[in-house]
């Protein structure tokens, strides 16, 4: 099978595709995450995580950022007093301020200044500590201070000085020293001053890297290679200096990074040793406490007691943000802070590798089960399934991640479902249309081209047989046909013929119907079939109207070319009918069988005898529901069916005044006629004739009526006439 063949190649791209990777799909992935987050929505940050923020009301009190190194020195003291079980910052303190030169104020000092004030005053300068003192200081007196640095990526050369960087306690080496290369190694560090560094307990980098492809922060690296040491992010830093009985430890392998561990804990990681952070709401879903608070004395012991505290900035216009699931401004210590939330709570995003095969099972799966269905002309079938399919991957995709923050890709098995059935149903379109291309080549040869191009989309049908369907026919002649065709030359007579039968055909099509075939003068059409039309009978009338008021310019042409006058009947009904192809397999008709068949052909020739253009069934006339004024003709037993028929008259548009005075006064006089009310009748349709003269059915009812009075109908007479010929 076609279909089958194509959707194993597909499953063979797909699948070699999602384990080689491709970044615009991938980065489509890392979206698909988001939104997942979005949709589980905001949820309860770990109460162990506490952000001390320097933000809009500590700036106001206590004056513009950055701050002098004695004031942050004095916002550690008070975070100390409270005895966390670790401080970190994520501010990196790396010039020195200047310090006071004593020998610049003395020499502002004024001449005459007696020796001993000039003493006591280079005494008490030379006694005033340096900023950078107090804040060195206070770090080593807190015991528990981590302090940020960052990595310069944008920079190549070396500082001059090396950096502290806090390391890994154990460090397992891949076999060939290649897994190590896939971790990001900066040469340029930025840190805080030495004497700050020599007074903090670790540090940790703040750097936190976003995607490439959209900007949006994901994923924080637990570790970068700095010269010969594997470096650690704050959060890392601050967890190894509360938590000193669960040593870190991180395993490398020729793919890159294997694991990190906390102790017994394993900590989620992708080959390049990124964490891939569950983010817990937008800004401010951690506590954050004010630091003019915490300076001022307001804030409670018991808000910092034993708690992960971080230092940072979110004061407006100073903050370091980025882009992130729930917020596009989110602050970078909060980054750091949902970093040491989901190692505390142990519930970060997990992409395992195995994750890889799901997906590519999945994309089996699903590509060869469309490409079957597909393939057997299941379409409808092929949809169901592969929305089925579609749906249920999300869905449980989606409760996995809600459960157990293991994330599985949704772009490559919905990529997968979408172009298969994309691919397969384009394939199998272009197959079939030039099959029905090449049908209604062969069909247009012997059928006609309306008939050539519907059988071209369902061959089937002109396979030899039929159904019985509610149809509507329509039966048209020319009156008189025998007598002009007698007096016009052969010539003359084909090229009236085909100007009438051109007209009336383009009538019969611009109403969508089909024409079953020309009997000379006459012809026959038919609505419903082989296209279902539930509106068979409306169609069916207007195009009967429609062929009356063509046929005026018709016979004023014929008139004036000195050809004999053109009038027409036509005959309408609706009813159960035969339809199918007649004939032999080397000669099809498509064609219309049946007594109803045959019943509209009788209501044609009746027009003559009553003088009418069109006449309706009651079948007919029931099935357009009164959108047409029609009067009642008569009732008729036509040869060759037993039971009567009520025949109508559909009238032409025109005044409604006109057409209700024609229609009542007609019924009233139809009326006394079959209760046998020779002169009532009689009154009644000379007054329809005293208003249009040449009305036929009225004429042909007076005569009715006064032969009746000569000679009345037996006693059993039902008003019933009985047509006696064809």
């Amino acid at each position: 099978m076609t279909s089958l063949r194509i959707a194993c190649l597909l499953a063979l791209a797909l699948s070699l595709l999602r384990f080689a990777g491709c970044g615009a799909l991938e980065l489509l992935d890392t979206r698909a995450v988001d939104l997942r987050l979005l949709y589980r929505g905001p949820e309860r940050a770990s109460r162990q995580v506490v952000i001390v923020a320097i933000d809009d009301a500590s700036i106001e009190a206590q004056g513009r950022w950055p701050w002098s190194r004695s004031l942050m020195g004095r916002l550690l003291r008070a975070i100390s007093s409270a005895e966390p079980a670790v401080v970190g910052f994520d501010i990196v303190e790396s010039e020195a301020t200047r310090p006071l030169d004593p020998g610049a104020v003395e020499s502002k000092l004024r001449d005459g200044v007696d020796p001993r004030v000039r003493q006591a005053l280079r005494e008490a300068l030379a006694s005033i500590p340096s900023e950078d003192r107090e804040l060195a200081d206070a770090v080593r007196e807190s015991g528990r201070s981590v302090l940020g640095y960052f990595f310069d990526l944008t920079r190549e050369l070396p500082a001059a000085a090396e950096a502290k960087v806090s390391g890994y306690n154990a460090v397992f080496s891949s076999r060939g020293g290649q897994g190590e290369l896939h971790v990001r190694a900066p040469s340029v560090a930025v840190g805080n001053l030495p004497e700050l560094n020599e007074a903090a307990r670790a540090v940790g980098f703040v750097n936190f890297p976003v995607d490439r492809g959209d900007g949006h922060a994901r994923r924080l690296p637990l570790v970068m290679r700095y010269r010969d040491k594997y470096a650690l992010p704050l959060s890392l830093a601050m967890l190894q200096v509360a938590l000193p009985e669960r040593p870190l430890m991180i395993r490398f392998e020729d793919f890159g990074v294997d694991e990190v561990k906390l102790g017994s804990q394993t900590i989620p990681v992708d080959e390049e040793g990124r964490i891939a952070l569950n983010f817990r709401g937008p800004g401010a879903t951690f506590e954050h406490i004010s630091a003019a608070d915490l300076l001022s004395g307001k804030v409670a012991r018991e808000r910092l007691a034993g708690k992960f505290v971080l230092v940072g900035v979110t004061a407006t216009g100073v903050v370091d943000v980025r882009p992130a699931a729930f917020d596009g401004l989110f602050p970078g210590v909060e980054m750091h802070a949902t970093a040491l939330d989901n190692i505390l709570t142990n519930d970060a995003l997990v992409a395992p590798r195995w994750g890889v095969l799901v997906e590519i099972g999945a994309i089996v799966v699903f590509v060869l089960l469309l490409g079957l269905l597909l393939g057997r002309g299941h379409a409808a079938t092929g949809g169901v399934v592969g929305a089925g399919c579609l749906a249920g991957y999300l869905a449980g995709s989606q409760w996995l991640f809600l459960r157990t923050g293991i994330v599985l890709g949704l772009v490559f098995p919905t990529t997968a479902i979408v172009l298969t059935y994309s691919v397969i149903n384009v394939h199998l379109f272009v197959v079939a249309e030039n099959a029905r291309r090449r049908t209604r080549e062969v069909f247009s040869r012997y059928l006609n081209p309306e008939l050539a191009r519907i059988a071209s989309e369902n061959p089937s049908m002109l396979r030899l047989g039929g159904d019985k369907r509610l149809l509507t026919v329509l039966f048209s002649d020319i009156r008189g046909f025998t007598g002009i065709s007698e007096g016009l030359a052969p010539e003359t007579l084909v090229e009236l013929l085909n100007t009438y039968l051109t007209a009336m055909t383009d009538v019969v099509f611009e109403n969508d119907g089909t024409l079953d075939k020309y009997i000379g003068d006459a012809i026959l059409a038919v609505w419903g079939a082989p296209l279902s039309q539930p509106d068979h009978a409306r169609r069916a009338c207007n195009a009967a109207l429609a062929m009356v008021r063509a046929l005026t310019p018709l016979d004023e042409t014929s008139r004036n070319r000195g050809w004999p006058a053109l009038r027409m009947g036509i005959g309408l009904h609706t009813g159960e009918m035969i339809v199918g192809n007649m004939g032999s397999p080397q000669h099809l008709s498509y064609t219309v069988i049946g007594d109803n068949v045959n019943l509209g052909s009788r209501l044609e020739g009746l027009t003559r005898i009553y003088n009418v253009d069109v006449i309706a069934s009651e079948a007919t006339v029931l099935a357009v529901g009164g959108e047409f004024p029609a009067r009642e003709l008569d009732l008729v037993a036509v040869k060759g069916r037993s039971q009567p028929v009520r025949i109508f008259e559909l009238l032409p548009g025109g005044d409604q005044g006109s057409q209700t005075f024609l229609i009542g006064e007609f019924a009233a006089g139809l009326d006394a006629y079959r209760r046998r009310d020779w002169d009532g009748a009689v009154a009644r349709f000379e007054a329809v004739l005293e208003r249009y003269p040449q009305d036929g059915p009225s004429r042909l009812y007076v005569e009715r009526c006064r032969e009746c009075a000569a000679s009345p109908p037996p006693p059993d007479w039902q008003g019933v006439t009985v047509m006696r010929s064809k």
